[in-house]
């Protein structure tokens, strides 16, 4: 299934969106709080509403993460373009859960830098709490995917200022909604087209094939040292063609717009504004 959140007059409600991103069902099922749960999966696989037009606007984050994992590095094209040998083990950070966005909406510019980057990545979804699990407990707490947009100021992308360089106001849209296993499989998300254009110029355009470390391989390592629990994301590293790898390096400014596509998943849009 694709399973979106929207906003409603009545609060946070789950829809199922159909293959060809074009419509939604919407379900009657509130979407607050730790909402992936068998049961209400269950549910939505019988989500009774009319065929909509979906709306852009009222799409919210399809979860609400209370730990967003980033990986850094985890492209080999994007190791090279940064001239670095890729990690024996993942590179990790934690994103700030306030940085958390809609899928489709405005990115303020910092006030902070002027060095605003953006970094098309894959998302994992856990689905329940895990720690320390082995390698088909790991695997099992995959519920699905979401793009991540992983902006970040670069300036600031030091290891001592890698949390205020990644955790600013809307620095980590998610969505545009969860897609589970059963539409894109383990082994389907290794190998997908992800894509980023900055005023419609196409900036990144790579396959998760150039991954150092997969899906699963991932979950295993993070889990050994941190709990995730239902909606927790994993943001898996971006590939090459991001603003820092230009020469010379080309940054986010007021009016821009930043689309991120991966195949199968759907896509994002964000345009840049003014400092928050």
């Amino acid at each position: 299934m694709r399973i979106a959140r929207l906003h409603t007059a009545q609060g946070p409600e789950l829809a199922v969106v159909a293959a060809d991103g074009g419509t939604w069902q919407r379900s009657g099922i509130a979407a607050e709080g730790d909402w992936i749960t068998p049961d209400t999966l269950a549910q939505m696989a019988d989500a009774a509403g009319p065929p909509e037009p979906i709306d852009p606007a009222l799409l919210l984050p399809p979860v609400v993460p209370r730990c967003i994992v980033g990986v850094g590095l985890n492209y080999r094209a994007h190791a090279a373009e940064h001239g670095k040998a890729m990690p024996d083990t993942p590179t990790l950070f934690l994103k700030h859960p306030r940085s958390l966005a809609a899928p489709f909406g405005n990115l303020p510019l910092h006030p902070a830098s002027a060095q605003l980057d953006y970094e098309a990545e894959l998302g994992i979804v856990i689905g329940r709490h895990i720690f320390n699990p082995t390698p088909a407990e790991a695997v099992a707490a995959i519920a699905g995917w979401v793009i991540v947009q992983d902006y970040t100021l670069r300036d600031l992308a030091r290891p001592e200022t890698l949390a205020i360089a990644k955790g600013g106001p809307s620095m980590a849209p998610i969505g545009p909604w969860l897609t589970t296993l059963d539409v894109v499989s383990l082994e389907a998300a290794s190998r997908l087209a992800i894509s980023c254009r900055v005023n419609g110029e196409l900036r990144q355009d790579a396959s998760t094939a150039d991954m150092h470390i997969g899906p699963a391989p991932l979950v295993h390592h993070i889990a050994r040292y941190l709990p995730l629990g239902p909606g927790d994301v994993i943001a898996t590293g971006s590939p090459n063609g991001s603003g820092v790898g230009m020469t010379p390096s080309c940054w986010l400014a007021a009016g821009d717009v930043i689309e991120t596509e991966i195949t199968g998943l759907g896509a994002m849009r964000q345009q840049v504004t003014g400092p928050a």
